[in-house]
Order: structure tokens, then C-alpha cells, then sequence
């Protein structure tokens, strides 16, 4: 784009949303029918191109890649491989919950409705942040009707983690003498 079609553009917004927020509907039809020309005037080819590939100005323009050269798209993989769970570790986290309940049946799993404990459930499986819903050991602290909104929910659930947990720690040894005779002296 030229500069003198830039500084015409820029003339046009000058004063940002105030200045829109003022103008009346015919003077913003206007306003955006001029802008829409000069993104025209900007994108037609130039004197001796081909305007073979003239489209509309807000339309995106067609990706050309090298071949060979990344789109910036994940390439679609094979059979998802199995998640082995048993190689993490797992710790006991407790989640606080807010949501508005009104897209929901519930707070409390139900089969073939949606549910918060199923839309979390879900969530946390997409994530592998755990097996299976049998398998967390999940627990909640209370339960909501249908289309009801909760600020703090909390529920607990054992997940993934890459956390290692400490060693169980040994009782000392004056401890473990005191308790195995109780001798005295």
C-alpha cells in the first residue's frame, strides 16, 4: 500500500472511538464504503500485471508455500498412541470451581446431559491429567440443580504429576528405642 493511500486511511479513522461513537449511520456507511475503496485501489495490480487474482479487499489472500515448507499446521498423526498412566506420578489436588449453570443440567454427573463434573471430567481426560473417571478417586463437596451457578465449588481428585513425593521419613532413633523396650535410665 502506498503511503499517500496509508495517510488517507488514517485521515479517515483519525479520533478512534469517540469520533465513531458520534457519527451518525449514513456518515458511517460512508466512511466505511471510502475505506473499503481505498483497500480496492491498494490491492489492484499494478500497470501490465494480470488481474487474474482480483478479489475483494478484506478477503484473505490465498497461502502459497514452497514445497515442502511448513503451513504452520499440525500434520494429522496416525492412531493416537495409549496413555500409560502408571509411569507418572499422582498427587491429591483439590480444584475450587466456580461456573454459570445455565448451559447445565447440574453439578453432579449425569449420562447423556451436560453436566459440570462431565464437562470437567472430559477436560481433565483431553488433558491426560487422568485415566478415567473411576480411576482419580474424585470426590466433591456439593452439588448443584439444574441451571443453578456456583462461586466455589470444590472437588478432589488424584492426577498426573511430575512432582516427585518426598521418602517417607524414618522415625528417629531415640524414637524408635523409647517405643520397641520403653527402657529408662
Amino acid at each position: 500500500m502506498s503511503s499517500r493511500l496509508v495517510s488517507s486511511a488514517r485521515k479517515l479513522l483519525a479520533g478512534g472511538r469517540d469520533r465513531l461513537s458520534s457519527l451518525s449511520r449514513e456518515e458511517l456507511v460512508h466512511l466505511l464504503a471510502s475505506a473499503d475503496q481505498l483497500l480496492a485501489r491498494a490491492d489492484a495490480p499494478a500497470a501490465g500485471e494480470s488481474g487474474a487474482g482480483a478479489k475483494h479487499p478484506l478477503e484473505p489472500a490465498p497461502a502459497e508455500a514452497a514445497p515442502g515448507a511448513s503451513t504452520g499446521r499440525k500434520k494429522r498423526r496416525g492412531e493416537a498412541r495409549p496413555f500409560d498412566m502408571s509411569r507418572y506420578g499422582q498427587r491429591w489436588v483439590a480444584l475450587r470451581v466456580a461456573y454459570i449453570g445455565t448451559r447445565y443440567h447440574g453439578m453432579q454427573y449425569a449420562e447423556g446431559v451436560e453436566t459440570v463434573e462431565g464437562v470437567l471430567f472430559e477436560a481433565l481426560t483431553k488433558t491426560r491429567l487422568i485415566a478415567d473417571r473411576d480411576s482419580c478417586g474424585f470426590s466433591r463437596g456439593g452439588r448443584t440443580d439444574r441451571g443453578v451457578s456456583a462461586l466455589g465449588q470444590v472437588v478432589a481428585l488424584r492426577v498426573r504429576s511430575s512432582v516427585v513425593p518426598p521418602p517417607a521419613a524414618e522415625p528417629p532413633p531415640a524414637a524408635s528405642a523409647a517405643a520397641a523396650g520403653g527402657e529408662s535410665g
